[in-house]
């Protein structure tokens, strides 16, 4: 639910101003409302340091280093310290990017002295490096030059010629500069400066065990900041001696502001947000739904006039969850790593997202049994087997003795799957006794697995699982739309809802007269009167109270529009819930290609087992992350597009974050 809130004005004496944002930062209570002003240039510097130190922050926090609580020093002494440090590694970073060219340069040459360069310079004899290809290299040149080949590496050839003074040397090579200094300087600066990085590094160790000082300075300077902009979001009045400041609290709280402007003597007034008001909010809901809290603030928070959808979409998305990853084993692995982090690792701040994580295992769990599908395997298909046992437990169900002596020539006959059993006793009692007695004839059936014998007719088949996710969809629409009606009546008023309700009655009236003349609990001549009832009901509804602010002309023809936008709509909402289907049915069958693979391995001697072992593991680790994904993001999609669309949520709410130092 979204918190009531009220609105405060405060007007303070200017040279008591000071103290009273003190006091009222201390108590951390009033959101501030922003109005339009400039950023003073001590403002834009304070931001711009707070990025800087949130920057440092970070770069420590992902050494992955233990910090020291009880730290002490100066904070901004060691940013300056860091960002020295790291200005330096950059630098020398630049210096071993140059000195690794010139060391590339001057390895194939060897580790000769400049001087002696020097020295044949001179004496007026010229010393030229050359390099090219072996195939360009021609043998003409040494009876025409002084050459003297060095190198040859990965099919070049390098090479000197040594002229006298500056006579001119046509070759088809590639004449190279060398560096100053000599290989084994170079080699010896690039050295230096690596064991300098690593010293550099362990500074940035040490650094992070002080990581505590950055964060006091940053939540000082964020104080600051928020200080600033409260004298900035200050109204003045009777020539700057008074100030007036308006602020948002929970209503919940306002007796508690209330005392405290008492006791200090600060004129008041309080009011009742308006239409116009930009109101913040603030969410409050049960342990359960607040779990789901982080999902919606994705999206958007919810608009102060809106409802809160948080608790209605909450059960919905852990189901879909469940939906989308559908396998048991997956569910009870998330459930046992998640657990076991929140028993022993898990910081406080993250704990309520682990338990969102629980919740979403067990959910995973429950469809995975449902769908009978574990770590790959299908426990729907485990063998079907009817025995005298399977007779007498008929017997004790009233099934018919007719169709006994039917079934009675398959005792003994054993089948791998459920479709070749029902196959084969449709052949036998006809598909209407089938479908009268399946659950019967499942139960009675024994499974190569006899711990599956007691469940597994609960278990549900793949077209079950998908009429099942359409009937998911289709309450999910629905209830959507129920919440539109009822945010169209918080905030308009009753009489705006009566179009919405009127699609309500439409859809769910039409379902049951026509799916009672389709599951044959009635005949279609029976339902037609009620099936034109509700027709009527819904239309006069939906073309007369489409639009109950225009006048009735033009609010049918709204109505009529409304009616070809609700069809096509509807359809294609309850059309995207077959993801859930698909991505389930997708997950399981590649559990099974690795499990049949893995299977494969138990043919090689000695080591099969062990290749078998692991290759179960990182297979099915990694379908169960790529599934993980899949069953987040689209029931996360079916919530923001389908729901929110059919609900009427806008969205846009500001978050509630009251003024603190």
């Amino acid at each position: 639910m979204i918190v009531p809130m009220l609105k405060y004005t405060f007007l303070v004496y200017h040279k008591e101003y000071e103290g009273f944002l003190k006091e009222l930062g201390k108590l951390g209570l009033v959101h501030v409302i922003e109005k339009s002003y400039e950023e003073t240039d001590k403002l834009r510097e304070k931001k711009a340091f707070l990025c800087e130190l949130d920057n440092e922050i970070k770069f420590l926090k992902k050494r992955n280093i233990p910090a020291n609580e009880k730290t002490s020093g100066d904070g901004v002494v060691l940013l300056r310290e860091i960002q020295s440090l790291m200005e330096e590694k950059e630098k020398n970073k630049q210096q071993q990017l140059a000195l690794k060219k010139d060391i590339n340069l001057l390895e194939p040459w060897g580790n000769f002295q400049p001087e002696d360069v020097k020295k044949l310079q001179e004496a007026n004899l010229s010393v030229r490096f050359f390099t090219c290809s072996q195939r360009k290299f021609s043998d003409d040149w040494k009876s025409q030059y002084n050459i003297e080949i060095i190198n040859e590496i990965s099919g070049n050839i390098y090479f000197v010629i040594i002229t006298q003074g500056a006579e001119p040397v046509e070759i088809d090579a590639e004449e190279i500069k060398l560096p100053a200094l000599p290989l084994n300087e170079l080699l010896q600066q690039y050295s230096e400066i690596g064991a300098r990085n690593e010293a550099i590094e362990k500074e940035f160790d040490k650094a992070a065990e002080s990581v505590q000082l950055l964060e006091r300075l940053k939540k000082q300077i964020f104080d600051e900041i928020e200080y600033e902009k409260v004298l900035l979001n200050t109204g003045r009045e009777a020539d700057d001696r008074l100030m007036l400041l308006e602020g948002w609290i929970p209503e919940e709280k306002s007796e508690a502001l209330s005392k405290f402007c008492d006791a200090n003597g600060i004129l008041f007034i309080t009011d009742k947000p308006s239409a116009a008001d930009n109101v913040p909010v603030m969410l409050k809901n049960n342990k359960f739904a607040r779990l789901y809290e982080p999902i919606l603030k994705l999206y958007s928070l919810p608009a102060y006039y809106e409802i809160d959808l948080t608790a209605f979409f909450a059960p919905f998305f852990m189901i879909f969850f469940g939906f989308c990853l559908g396998d048991a084993g997956y569910g009870i692995t998330i459930l046992i790593l998640v657990t076991l982090y929140k028993i022993f690792k898990a910081k406080p701040e993250i704990k309520p997202l682990l338990t969102l994580g629980q919740y979403l295992g067990a959910a995973t769990v429950l469809m995975g049994m449902v769908s009978g599908t574990v770590f790959g395997v299908n426990l729907l298909d485990t063998g079907y087997l009817l025995t005298e046992k399977s007779l007498e437990f008929l017997r004790g169900s009233n099934f018919p003795q007719e169709l006994m002596d039917k079934i009675s020539s398959i005792i003994g006959q054993h089948f791998e799957t459920r479709d070749e059993y029902f196959k084969t006793l449709t052949g036998l009692i006809g598909s209407d006794a089938l479908k009268h007695y399946k659950t019967e004839l499942m139960r009675s059936s024994f499974s190569d697995y006899a711990i599956l014998n007691k469940f597994r007719h609960l278990i549900l088949d793949s077209q079950s699982i998908f009429n099942l996710s359409l009937a998911f969809g289709m309450i999910q629409i629905l209830f959507g739309m129920g919440m539109r009606a009822a945010n169209m009546i918080k905030q308009k008023g009753v009489i705006y809802s009566v179009s919405t309700i009127s699609w309500i009655v439409l859809i769910i009236g039409l379902i049951i007269t026509q799916g009672s003349v389709s599951l044959g609990y009635f005949e279609k001549e029976a339902m037609k009167l009620p099936t034109y009832i509700v027709l009527g009901i819904g239309l006069f509804g939906i073309l007369f109270f489409n639009d109950p602010s225009t006048n009735i002309f033009i609010s049918f023809g709204k109505g009529l529009y409304d009616i070809y936008g609700m069809v096509t709509g509807v359809f294609g909402d309850l059309l995207s819930y077959i993801r859930l289907f698909a991505l389930g049915t997708s997950g399981a069958i590649l559990g099974l290609v690795i499990d049949k693979i893995a299977v494969q391995f138990l043919g090689i001697s000695y080591v099969g087992p062990i290749i078998f072992v692991i290759f179960l593991l990182i297979g099915h680790t990694l379908v169960m992350l790529l599934s993980i994904l899949g069953a987040f993001v689209h029931p996360l999609r079916l919530t923001f597009v389908e729901f929110f669309k059919n609900s009427g949520f806008t969205g846009g709410g500001k978050e509630y974050k009251p003024f603190t130092n």
